[in-house]
């Protein structure tokens, strides 16, 4: 499903990725983590071609992502805010998504009724601008957005970041859910050991831009984690 073939990033001489050779094959729950700098969101601007790489390229698909677009119908992810339109109402921005997915406003209404306790009341139908919900709010917008139009393959940086307990828990119980429909590849960046650990199968460790670590998630993998970041 995605592969990297000798990929690299560098900036001004300083090499902050490198991943020779690394495969997720479709259908897995796939972590990253990393203390900051180690080359996750790299990595994913890599994957979305949002930044070109210094040697070396990857495929989705056996689509290389920076010669051909014909990965995105059946990508999507969500980053950051920047990946909002803060100007349109949450509505507005669902709707938008799903006609870029193919997606008719019943559609989309149908999609997000099964939402409503992730998002308590707090975003639709409150006439506010993306840009005046608090942060975790635009991150559950952001979240429920990329699962729009039933992608195959679904990208999120630090999803667990900026959200209450209550929906770190529900939101687990989503990415859960979906990792059980073996068409679905997801992939997970985050600080939060525990939540990576329980919702992802597989867990890559980068240090420095280099992958120190390939793990299959057991009962043992929290602590061989917890040991390995102590130091």
């Amino acid at each position: 499903m995605i592969v990297t073939e000798n990929l690299s990033k560098a900036y001004g001489g300083v090499t902050v990725l490198n991943l020779p050779e690394l495969t997720i094959p479709k259908g897995q729950s796939f972590g990253l983590v990393g203390n900051n700098g180690a080359g996750k969101t790299t990595f994913f601007s890599l994957l979305l071609d949002l930044i070109q790489p210094t040697t070396g390229h990857l495929t989705l698909k056996n689509i290389r992502v920076n010669e051909s677009e014909d990965w995105k119908p059946f990508t999507s992810a969500f980053i950051d805010e920047s990946f909002l339109i803060g100007y349109l109402t949450p509505e507005e921005y669902f709707y938008f998504i799903g006609d870029l997915r193919g997606q008719n406003k019943a559609d989309v209404d149908s999609f997000l009724s099964q939402f409503e306790e992730l998002f308590h009341g707090e975003i639709l139908g409150k006439k506010k601008y993306l840009r005046d919900l608090s942060k975790g709010n635009q991150k559950k917008a952001g979240l429920v957005a990329s699962l729009i139009g039933k992608p195959e393959v679904i990208i999120l940086d630090e999803p667990f970041a900026n959200i209450d307990p209550t929906t770190q828990i529900r939101l687990k119980q989503l990415l859960k859910s979906l990792t059980e429909d073996r068409d679905i590849t997801v992939l997970i960046s985050s600080h939060d050991l525990m939540h990576v650990t329980e919702v992802c199968e597989r867990i890559v460790v980068l240090e420095q831009g280099e992958a120190v670590k390939d793990i299959v998630t057991s009962e043992a993998t929290l602590r061989e984690l917890e040991q390995y970041f102590a130091g």
